[in-house]
């Protein structure tokens, strides 16, 4: 979504201003180049509030995702239903993927002769998927990184006004 609103915000105020050009030339009033230049202003900043309203919308939708899977997460915990193993999925899942990609890393670095130039690139393509997995794990169970994506763009924002 962001590459998306910059690339309509950034193109629309350059859009408004060759669009002025042209009426220059056509409009011969002084009052009638006002008035369109207050209605292209007036359709920028609707397209701005529409901008936002789908950025809203679309975190909506993230943060009800990530409830309802959290809700589900509780549910299995607390049913008097579910077994050993339902219960305690998601941990061995992620203890497991820790291991193993932690595991890929010690041979990696300590022991690289044991893998073979053949294999070498399927060993870091797994590598990656791991590391990714293992992203997402850490995010799910010690907080997301949205927070840090906003403060990355505050920050970009500043720099750009600066």
């Amino acid at each position: 979504m962001g590459f998306i609103k910059d690339l309509f915000s950034g193109g629309a105020g350059k859009l408004v201003d060759s669009v002025g050009k042209v009426l220059d030339n056509v409009v011969t009033t002084k009052e009638e180049k006002l008035m369109l230049e207050n209605e292209m202003r007036k359709s920028e900043l609707q397209f701005q509030v529409e901008m936002k309203k789908l950025s809203n919308e679309e975190r909506r939708m993230v943060f009800d995702d990530i409830g309802s899977a959290r809700e589900r997460e509780a549910k299995v915990q607390t049913s008097e239903h579910a077994t050993k193993l339902a219960k305690n999925i998601s941990p061995y899942l992620a203890l497991g993927t820790t291991f193993i990609t932690l595991t890929f890393f010690y041979i990696l670095i300590f022991k690289p002769e044991s893998i073979t130039a053949e294999s070498r690139d399927i060993v870091l393509y797994i590598l990656g998927v791991l590391s990714a997995l293992l992203t997402q794990i850490y995010s799910y169970y010690f907080g997301s990184s949205a927070g840090s994506a906003d403060k990355a763009n505050t920050i970009a924002n500043f720099k750009n006004k600066a």
